[in-house]
C-alpha cells in the first residue's frame, strides 16, 4: 500500500483507521492481487459498474471468482469517503485472490492530475519494449511497475507507450493509447491492451463526434506518418502527447483531438448529473 494517501482503510468489509501496524499487517498478506482505481468526482464515483465488471472479468481471467458483491464494493467506497470527508479523489479496490479467503482493501490511493498547462501543451513520452502477460488482466505486478518506473524517470517523461516484440505501439503503461490520421482514430485492438474504462468512453465520444475509430496498430517507426495522438485514463482523461522520445506532434492543436477532449468532458457531466443524488 505504498500508493495510500487516506487516513482509513476498508479492509474486509470494516473502516479501519490506517496506522503503521495496521500497514505492517496489510503488507504480510502473501497474494497477488486483482485492483481498480475508480476517479471520485464531486462523490460520484465514475463508471463504477463498469469497474465492477472489469474486477469480476479480471477473475474470470486467472481462473478464480470475485466473492465481494456489487452492493459491496460500493458501500466500502461509500464508507470510505463519508469517513475521510473527501470528494475528489482515487479510490483504489484491491482484492488479494490466493489467500484462504480473499482479502479485500479499499482506500483512497495517490493520484496526479495533469495541469492545465499539460493538457494544453501535451506531454512527453517515451517508447518502452515490454509486454504484459495478461493485457486484460489488471493484476498488480511488480517488476513490470519497476521497469516503468526507471524508463520515466530516465527520459523526464510523464508516461511510456509499450512497443511489443515486433515493434507496434500498443498502450501506455498505465493509459491507453490513441493516434489520429487523416480525420481516422487509430487504437490497438482490444485483444492486446487493458480495455480502459475510459478507452469505452472515448470510443462513445468519438461516435457522438461523428469520427470513426479503427482498431489497428501503429508502429513504433510510423508515429511520424500520423497527425497526433492521446492517452486516456482514470485520472488523465483525454490528454495530449506533445512529444514521443525526440519526435515533436501536433497533437494540441489537432481539431480532431480536441472534440474528443469536449465530448469526453460532456459524457463525465451527464454521467455525474444523472449519479449525484444516488451517492
Amino acid at each position: 500500500m505504498d500508493d495510500n494517501a487516506g487516513k482509513y482503510v476498508v479492509h474486509n468489509g470494516t473502516l479501519k483507521e490506517y496506522t503503521d501496524k495496521l500497514g505492517f499487517e496489510l503488507a504480510q498478506i502473501n497474494s497477488r492481487a486483482a485492483y481498480e482505481v475508480i476517479r471520485i468526482i464531486d462523490g460520484v464515483p465514475l463508471f463504477f459498474k463498469d469497474h465492477y465488471d472489469r474486477l469480476t472479468g479480471t477473475f474470470n481471467a486467472v481462473g478464480r471468482r470475485l466473492e465481494m458483491s456489487f452492493a459491496q464494493m460500493g458501500e466500502n467506497i461509500h464508507m470510505l469517503l463519508e469517513k475521510s470527508e473527501i470528494e475528489n479523489c482515487n479510490v483504489k479496490i484491491a482484492v488479494f485472490y490466493e489467500t484462504e479467503d480473499q482479502q479485500q482493501l479499499a482506500y483512497i490511493s495517490k493520484s496526479y492530475y495533469p495541469t492545465v498547462e499539460e493538457t494544453d501543451a501535451g506531454v512527453k513520452t517515451g517508447l518502452l519494449r515490454i509486454e504484459r502477460d495478461n493485457p486484460n488482466a489488471k493484476i498488480i505486478n511488480v517488476s513490470y511497475k519497476e521497469a516503468v518506473a526507471k524508463r520515466i524517470a530516465e527520459g523526464g517523461f510523464f508516461e511510456v507507450l509499450l512497443a511489443d516484440s515486433k515493434g507496434r505501439l500498443t498502450e501506455g503503461s498505465k493509459s491507453n493509447l490513441f493516434f489520429v490520421r487523416d480525420g481516422k482514430v487509430l487504437t490497438a485492438p482490444g485483444e492486446y491492451v487493458l480495455r480502459g474504462i475510459t478507452r469505452k468512453y472515448v470510443f462513445e465520444a468519438c461516435r457522438n463526434a461523428g469520427l470513426e475509430v479503427v482498431e489497428q496498430f501503429v508502429a513504433a517507426d510510423e508515429i511520424g506518418q500520423t497527425d497526433g495522438a492521446f492517452l486516456s485514463g482514470t485520472s488523465i482523461k483525454v490528454l495530449p502527447i506533445k512529444t514521443v522520445d525526440q519526435l515533436v506532434l501536433n497533437s494540441p492543436a489537432n481539431p480532431v483531438i480536441a472534440a474528443v477532449r469536449r465530448e469526453y468532458d460532456e459524457i463525465l457531466k451527464k454521467y455525474i448529473d444523472k449519479h449525484v443524488k444516488i451517492w
